[in-house]
């Protein structure tokens, strides 16, 4: 009889890196389990990017249809649940069809006894592999007067039943700008509080400031470059004092929403006695085959503190369900990652963007073209503002990374991703005949031009 009661056991196997790493380790025979304190899904089905992209695409035929945001909005909610019932009921049928094959499911909180024993719900179980897989939560943080006055995380934002009165998002990243631009063209005022200098700090200046302008004409007031001395709590709501530019302004709504970012959610699981070590923002070190310090217990998806994204989460969890369980190693390869923010216009970018390029010292050219001098763009009724920038290496021409500001950038930035994976170059993108007349031809335009600063 074996010492372990499971090969691999998942902590949080209801997300997408845990179920990934689950079925994956089931296909090599092995005998799993897995914890699951709460309903089945993670963030994403549950409260992340299914339901917020059903309010905005939601919010969209409200704008062009010109009916009454609030009068909409319980419609709205109740489609909103029914999305997310759906994917829910959806992935509980999957473990469900995984149980049949041996998966063995415990309900409650994990926390480690010991690096080979856990504690979940009252009941102990030994294990010969662990994966950490539980996943992020809204970070919080120490701002004066924050945590006295309360604040909606975009959980409990996407769950309201009713449209608040006026809004203020602080945050300028993905979700913050996504379920502004919600509220906004549901007709809630707007007042968006960015610490950076520009919308999306991570990314190129430029399409901060795009997204800007789409969010400041629906009627967003947006506030970049900010100090936040205060929040209190107003007899109407939040007010929220800050500093820019050296002058002292203040904000006022029924409803705050923070949406400064996510933070690994490691609380509970008493990893001490793993002995696991964490990084310095309190995510989970692991390396490229998703190991943590200790050689059998891996993690993945949002709680090693990378990129959280599904696309992320899905190929961690699927090299560390293989790992675990069998003998040749699979490292994560994340030089391809495709990635999206869902406002309109959208941005999408794959590989490396400028700053990672020069921090990688790589010597590279870059190519542009503005959406709006396309041909294409003219036959829209309303002016389209976006762009595309390509880089490749210097020497070979092979693309290493690109952004784009368009409608469905998520969709068109994909035949970049291709080509990267790939190994292609500025000509191979170059060369393909796009279809006539399409946005999409703003690949082809910009690897000509990109191709032509190579070859010369």
């Amino acid at each position: 009889m074996s010492e372990y009661d499971f090969d691999l056991f998942v902590i949080g196997g209801g997300g997408s890196a845990g179920f990934t790493a689950v079925t994956t380790a089931m296909k090599s025979g092995a005998k799993v389990g897995m914890a699951e304190a709460g309903r089945l899904g993670g963030l994403c089905i549950l409260a992340g990017c299914m339901p917020s992209k059903t309010l905005l695409h939601s919010a969209a035929e409200v704008r062009a249809g010109g009916a009454a945001g609030a009068a909409a909005y319980p419609e709205i909610q109740r489609y909103t649940r029914g999305v997310v019932d759906y994917l829910a009921h959806g992935r509980e049928e999957a473990v469900a069809e995984r149980v049949k094959a041996g998966l063995q499911v415990l309900r409650g909180p994990a926390a480690f006894l010991d690096p080979h024993r856990l504690s979940v719900g009252g009941r102990e179980v030994r294990a010969r592999r662990i994966l950490i897989a539980t996943g992020s939560q809204e970070a919080a943080p120490p701002i004066p007067g924050l945590a006295e006055t309360g604040y909606l995380t975009s959980k409990e934002f996407l769950s309201l039943s009713s449209l608040p009165s006026s809004l203020i998002v602080l945050g300028g990243g993905a979700i913050a700008l996504e379920l502004a631009q919600f509220a906004a063209r549901m007709g809630v005022p707007v007042s968006v509080i960015q610490r950076s200098d520009h919308l999306l700090s991570q990314e190129d200046p430029r399409a901060g400031r795009i997204l800007a302008e789409a969010l400041a004409e629906e009627g967003a007031a947006i506030h970049t470059g900010t100090e936040i001395s205060q929040v209190r709590r107003e007899r109407a709501g939040v007010s929220l004092r800050f500093t820019r530019q050296g002058r002292e302004s203040q904000v006022a709504a029924e409803v705050l929403l923070l949406a400064l970012g996510r933070r690994a959610n490691t609380e509970g699981l008493n990893l001490e006695a793993a002995g696991v070590a964490l990084g310095r923002r309190g995510q989970v070190k692991v390396d490229r085959f998703m190991r943590t310090s200790q050689a059998h217990i891996f993690a993945a998806g949002d709680v090693t503190g990378g990129p959280m994204v599904v696309n992320l989460a899905v190929e961690q969890g699927r090299a560390a369900g293989h790992n675990a369980t069998r003998d040749q190693p699979r490292e994560v390869n994340d030089r391809v990652l495709p990635r999206a923010v869902f406002t309109d216009p959208q941005f999408a970018r794959v590989g490396l963007n400028q700053a990672e390029a020069r921090a990688a010292g790589l010597e590279f050219v870059e190519a542009d073209y503005d959406l709006g001098g396309m041909g294409t763009a003219k036959t829209y009724p309303q002016a389209l503002r976006g762009y595309m920038c390509l880089r490749a290496e210097k020497g070979s021409g092979k693309i290493i990374g690109a952004e784009l500001v368009a409608p469905e950038a998520s969709l068109m930035i994909h035949d970049v991703a291709v080509c990267l994976r790939l190994g292609g170059a500025a000509k191979d993108l170059a060369a393909i005949p796009y279809i006539h007349p399409c946005l999409a031809e703003i690949t082809q335009f910009t690897a000509g031009n990109l191709a032509k600063q190579v070859s010369g």
